[in-house]
């Protein structure tokens, strides 16, 4: 991926930037985060060899895509 703002300091925006369909009426994201039920959460030396506390959000990085195609 290239970095435009280290090309031209003076000219933020990439060439190819303008060539998007920016158009008002679609929208960019829509964003959906469920509500996190508190229930039991790990211990503290198990909270920190995974990282979190909270079991819901113990998602290990399996080092591919997590997917189907």
């Amino acid at each position: 991926m290239r970095n435009c703002n280290a090309q031209n300091r003076m000219n933020p925006v990439c060439p190819n930037e303008s060539n998007r369909d920016m158009s008002p009426e679609f929208v960019v994201a829509m964003a959906y985060v469920p509500w996190q039920q508190f229930g039991p959460l790990y211990d503290i030396e198990k909270g920190l060899m995974v990282g979190t506390i909270f079991p819901e959000l113990d998602k290990p990085f399996l080092g591919r895509r997590a997917f189907r195609r």
